[in-house]
């Protein structure tokens, strides 16, 4: 190529990306199975001649010698994470660990057929893989590309890798946000809950005659992070919600409940089965009225709520009353949404919890749940809330390792200049944000203390969620934001 990056044409730049990110999507990729798509990672760099590192655990790292003349200039690390949250539409045949993502790409939007669409982050990674096919199409001094494993499930390949490919760096550009026009400095710390008991089954009441399978569904869920602050439903709260109504009419056994999708996405469905002594024209109005009540209240931001009922022959068995009893206390009492905002400016959360996901089966119930913090303070105090919570109602429980909270560096030299360059690229400014979702750079800044990062990316909508897409226009303007401020790094001292 002989001309710059820069001076290339959008649509040029956005077919080069989607066409790596094409690729991308072909590769099965949830958390924790990763092998395949880092082992194409591994190829790719190797065919373009650059020295590359698999880790134990499939992280790649690899280096890419500055332009001719540049070899004096601050190392950069670029950087984004495989894994994707694969989900998909109720009744959409999937499964994550094998079917590649299909995509539907319009004339505003990229898209997935029935599914996430793995733009978080994938998208990230195949504008990294664009300008590496094109280095010699702009100057940059020497670089780092790290691919993470792990991110979605508790950042892991963030956790481990080796402090050595961080202690040399000056700078870092994350690619993982999601709002183009916008630079964050600054992220939530968080910490992974597992918290389970033991079940006791009896066998239903026969003057428990009405069973009835109840199903919450038709709401917008989405990412814990950037997504509670919008006041969407949490299906498993409803769904609690709705026992507690029905209790109120007459008596309630539980066979099952079962509902969320992972840690990190607030739950759009859940099901539930139980007898009960009530008639099911008695459950359909209670039903009924639980679901008006949404709409009244959360109209605006989950308007398709729907609560179905279907009668089904006898459950052999239910829960034990007091099992019963300590589940739906637990959920009752559980925080999920936000827990604090930042008094001088509250549209921003400065904590806030999800319960993600509740199974069951014969022998146990186990919750997940994620809270989130901006000040590590905070976290500590929802997570000695959860763990009262636990012990009141007899559940065990199993933490994580907090991840930090990614404090505001005033001073950073990195912030300055793509703030400069962002406006002069777009004719305004940039937002600077502190961003109420986990990033894997608080696990970096505790590698190397004095590394300079910010984080940018592309507009991507729904994340987590079957609706997920991306924002076609903002994919050339982001590749050449990063070509902006990597030339600059490479051209003056900050």
């Amino acid at each position: 190529m002989s001309e710059k990056i820069l001076t290339q044409a959008a649509e040029k730049i956005l077919d080069g990306v989607l066409e790596e990110f094409a690729k991308l999507a072909a590769i099965p990729r949830p958390s924790k199975h990763e092998t395949q798509v880092s082992n194409f990672l591994k190829k790719f760099f190797e065919q373009h001649g650059l020295k590359v590192v698999q880790d134990k655990l499939k992280n790649i790292v690899a280096e890419v010698p500055a332009s001719p003349g540049k070899e004096n200039f601050p190392l950069t690390i670029l950087q984004a994470h495989m894994d994707m949250v694969c989900v998909a539409e109720e009744g959409y045949a999937f499964e994550p660990t094998k079917d590649p993502i299909k995509l539907i790409r319009g004339e505003k939007f990229l898209e997935a057929e029935g599914t996430s669409l793995g733009a978080d982050d994938g998208i990230g990674i195949a504008e990294i893989l664009f300008l590496t096919k094109n280095l010699d199409a702009f100057e940059h001094g020497p670089l780092r590309i790290i691919f993470t494993v792990d991110e979605e499930h508790g950042m892991n390949g963030a956790k481990a890798l080796d402090e050595k490919f961080f202690t040399d760096a000056a700078y870092m550009i994350n690619c993982d946000s999601e709002r183009f026009g916008e630079i964050v400095a600054g992220s939530a710390g968080a910490v992974h809950m597992n918290f389970w008991r033991e079940l006791h089954y009896v066998r239903p009441d026969t003057k428990l005659g009405t069973n009835m399978e109840i199903k919450v569904g038709g709401l917008r869920g989405g990412h814990s992070g950037e997504e509670i602050s919008s006041g969407r439903v949490n299906a498993l709260k409803l769904a609690v919600q709705l026992m507690r109504a029905i209790t109120k009419r007459g008596k309630i056994r539980m066979s099952y409940l079962s509902g969320g999708r992972a840690f990190n996405v607030i739950p759009d469905s859940a099901t539930f089965v139980m007898a009960t002594d009530i008639k099911p024209d008695a459950v359909r109005e209670v039903c009924a009225e639980v679901e008006q009540k949404i709409k009244n209240v959360y109209g605006a931001t989950d308007p398709d709520v729907k609560i179905e009922t279907k009668v089904i022959k006898r459950p052999d068995k239910v829960l034990h009353a007091k099992d019963y009893e300590l589940l739906t206390n637990f959920i009752s009492l559980m925080h999920s949404g936000i827990y604090a905002v930042n008094p001088a400016e509250p549209a921003q959360v400065l904590a806030s919890a999800n319960l993600g996901v509740v199974r069951m089966d014969d022998k146990i119930v186990e919750l997940k749940v994620l809270p989130r913090a901006n000040a590590d303070e905070l976290l500590e105090e929802l997570t000695e809330g959860f763990e009262q919570a636990a012990k009141l109602c007899s559940f065990e429980s199993k933490f994580s390792e907090p991840a930090p909270a990614w404090s505001s560096n005033p001073d950073s030299k990195l912030l300055n200049l793509a703030e400069k360059i962002f406006t002069e690229q777009n004719g305004h400014a940039p937002a600077i944000k502190v961003i109420h979702a986990g990033l894997e750079t608080s696990f970096f800044i505790k590698k190397n203390p004095k590394l300079d990062i910010i984080s940018i990316g592309t507009t991507n909508e729904n994340i987590h969620s079957p609706n997920e897409r991306l924002h076609l226009d903002t994919v050339a303007p982001h590749v050449k934001f990063i070509v902006g401020i990597l030339e600059k790094i490479s051209s003056a001292k900050l």
